[in-house]
């Protein structure tokens, strides 16, 4: 993602990310906001990265992360049960 690409364009390219191009559009919306607010805890990991935070707290967010991962795979499995 560029940094000049707009809200819209990050939140295609989310869905896309995450195989949710099909998704219903009252959820798509949720997910645009869910992506903005996961841009800002990017930011954060990053500066922990480079101020060499504890391995302790790194491990945190990695797991943190892969619980954010979990929930888009959720995500588009329950929006496939819904449309059977």
């Amino acid at each position: 993602m560029g940094v000049f690409d707009s809200a819209d364009e990050k939140a295609k390219k989310a869905l896309e990310k995450h195989h949710l191009e099909d998704i219903s559009e009252k959820y798509a919306e949720a997910v645009k906001e869910i992506n903005a607010e996961l841009a800002g805890s990017g930011a954060m990991e990053a500066g922990m990265k480079l101020s060499f935070a504890k391995s302790e707290e790194q491990l945190k967010v990695s797991y943190l992360r892969a619980l954010v991962e979990q929930n888009w795979i959720i995500i588009r499995l329950l929006d496939e049960i819904s449309k059977k």
